[in-house]
């Protein structure tokens, strides 16, 4: 029973990544107060996972013009922009989202859109960073 619970609580642990490194977003102008922080690690098949968090970030609605959503980006210099999820917005102006990429070093952006499926970015970024992972 011993060596079970052992063998279990270290799988459990090779199941976890390893560290996170943390990326802080800037906001880009059309929505000043809006911040963001993301977790960025690497899953067993080498892929980027993102938690990425947002606060005060104002209603797509109440930008100017007026968008119904925003847009979650990975752009990196040899690949076209990729879609990674829709940001949904609270009351409270908080949002998240946890996707994951195959991109490893690339630029994260938001934008404020108006379809959610957009294949490019077309509205305006409201936040971005700049994602350079540790070997």
């Amino acid at each position: 029973m011993k060596s079970r619970t052992l063998a279990l609580g270290c799988a459990a642990l090779l199941a976890l990544p390893l560290f996170a490194e943390k990326f802080q977003l800037n906001s880009a102008g059309i929505v000043p107060a809006a911040a963001g922080m993301m977790d960025i690690n690497r899953d067993n098949n080498g892929n980027t996972r993102i938690d990425l968090k947002v606060d005060h970030l104002a209603l797509p609605a109440s930008l100017s013009p007026s968008k119904t959503t925003y847009v979650v980006w990975a752009q990196s210099a040899n690949a076209p922009p990729e879609n990674l999820g829709e940001l949904k917005v609270g009351d409270h102006l908080k949002g998240e989202l946890k996707t994951t990429t195959a991109q490893r070093d690339f630029e994260l952006l938001v934008t404020a859109e108006n379809n959610p499926r957009t294949s490019t970015p077309t509205g305006a970024v409201v936040l971005q960073a700049n994602i350079r992972q540790t070997p």
